[in-house]
């Protein structure tokens, strides 16, 4: 049996969707041209819901629209680890990392990234570099110390490439 949910917002239908107590089976896939597959959850290794959401790196961290996103887009010292990080968010935004706080920091020829958040008392750091290309920054977000993004911004800067010639 089947039944199809319409949502006002797309923040509803995501916190709808987190909050389901029913167990979760499958997934179905519906393309352009209609054709529909349905795949147990079970053989793509999804458990819950919130494993559909894009991961970073291999942690267990998972991108929640709930969270808090920061850009620091003018380039960062890539020699720089943990503490240096806490320290350029610090020196920006005044106040520590915070749980639910993600802070992205690309280079400056913005083919890598740092991406610093914390689950509980532990700070974590992924880092992402890619082989051609650069992540795309908006001309806007270039001009700025620091920005405060969305989670669709996040999820878009993430996937979106401009590949070099």
């Amino acid at each position: 049996m089947c039944s199809v949910l319409e949502f006002s917002s797309e923040s509803d239908k995501l916190r709808t969707l987190f909050s389901e107590s029913n167990r979760f089976d499958s997934v179905l896939f519906i393309f352009d041209g209609g054709r529909r597959y349905k795949v147990s959850s079970s053989s793509l290794g999804i458990h819950s819901p919130q494993d559909l959401l894009l991961p970073l790196g291999l942690g267990l961290f998972r991108s929640s629209p709930f969270w808090s996103y920061y850009l620091y887009p003018q380039g960062c010292n890539f020699h720089k680890g943990i503490d240096g990080l806490c320290g350029e968010v610090i020196r920006h935004t005044g106040s520590c990392v915070s749980e639910q706080s993600c802070h992205i920091f690309p280079d400056r020829s913005r083919s890598r990234l740092h991406i610093l958040y914390r689950c509980d008392d532990e700070y974590r750091l992924e880092c992402r570099r890619l082989n051609r290309g650069s992540f795309l920054l908006k001309k806007e977000e270039r001009k700025k110390d620091f920005l405060q993004i969305s989670w669709n911004r996040l999820n878009e800067l993430l996937t979106v490439k401009k590949y070099r010639k």
